[in-house]
């Protein structure tokens, strides 16, 4: 009811600036109370408690504040350069990430641009929970298919090593930007413009029924789709199971219990994994990032 009241009285253009002076701190603060708390007291009595990997990210938030990374190797990016070039023909930004332009959306600042792509080189560091391959190398000749592309770094990082690229994205203002980045290897890039879920229909598809007419082998999914990961997989299930020469990467910090559950799916499909070293904060938990699977 307040809130409501708040927004009657109070013109958005002001209440943004409220928002930015001060009140999106204390928001954030109280929103995210007990994982900030639980930080700070395992960082005050650190000398005591087991040195365990949760206890040490708990540690690193107690000290350093919260952040999706906690981990000290994020904090070598924090004053990193970053040159943003804005391409006039497109009207579109761009960075050069390991000599190859990546775009973002056209309404992205210069600001938001740098934080975005300093944030992907902490997401995609080696060290990083969120990683999503060991190496890069392990896409050598295979078909990536990239479900919940975004901007695309990860499919930018393995094009020149990956037989065929396919790209599921369907958020509008991705896909200008992807289709400027991946123009030069447009032979062997595809976009699909689809949700990937658990049953074909409108704006969405299945893993299965797209690749119904596809040979199953050489495959590597690479999954991040904002907490969709289960029915994606539900409908990706003859491909699990008929496929060969199959590596998957999915992200299972989306949803509470998604790292059990997607390692015992997996596994009943002949599936070996294992779970990236570290973890991500994510809705007011840690969690492990990525599940890493394998069948030969």
């Amino acid at each position: 009811m307040l809130t409501n009241i708040y927004r009657k009285i109070l013109p958005s253009k002001f209440r943004n600036y409220l928002y930015e002076l001060f009140l999106g701190k204390i928001l954030f603060f109280f929103r995210n109370f007990s994982i900030i708390m639980k930080g700070k007291i395992i960082f005050i009595f650190s000398f005591i408690l087991p040195k365990t990997e949760e206890n040490k990210a708990y540690a690193f938030i107690g000290k350093y504040g919260l952040t999706s990374y906690p981990n000290k190797y994020m904090l070598e990016y924090k004053d990193l350069e970053i040159n943003v070039v804005y391409d006039n023909e497109l009207k579109l930004p761009y960075v050069i990430h390991h000599g190859n332009k990546l775009y973002f959306p056209e309404f992205y600042t210069v600001e938001k641009t740098k934080t975005d792509y300093r944030a992907l080189l902490i997401e995609q560091d080696i060290r990083s929970a969120h990683r999503y391959v060991r190496s890069y190398d392990e896409l050598k000749n295979k078909t990536l298919l990239d479900i919940g592309s975004a901007e695309g770094i990860f499919a930018l990082d393995t094009i020149e090593i990956t037989k065929n690229v396919i790209i599921f994205e369907c958020e509008e203002y991705w896909l200008k930007p992807l289709r400027a980045t991946f123009a030069p290897w447009q032979h062997k890039v595809t976009f699909v413009e689809k949700y990937v879920g658990d049953k074909t229909e409108g704006r969405f598809i299945t893993i299965d029924d797209f690749l119904s007419d596809v040979p199953k082998n050489d495959l590597f999914l690479k999954m991040d789709i904002e907490g969709a990961e289960r029915r994606a997989l539900k409908g990706a299930e003859e491909t699990l199971k008929n496929s060969t020469a199959i590596q998957m990467s999915i992200t299972t910090y989306h949803r509470k219990n998604d790292p059990e559950y997607i390692a015992d799916l997996v596994t009943k499909n002949g599936f070996s994994y294992e779970v990236s070293d570290g973890f991500i904060c994510w809705d007011k938990r840690l969690s492990k990032g990525i599940i890493r699977c394998k069948k030969d």
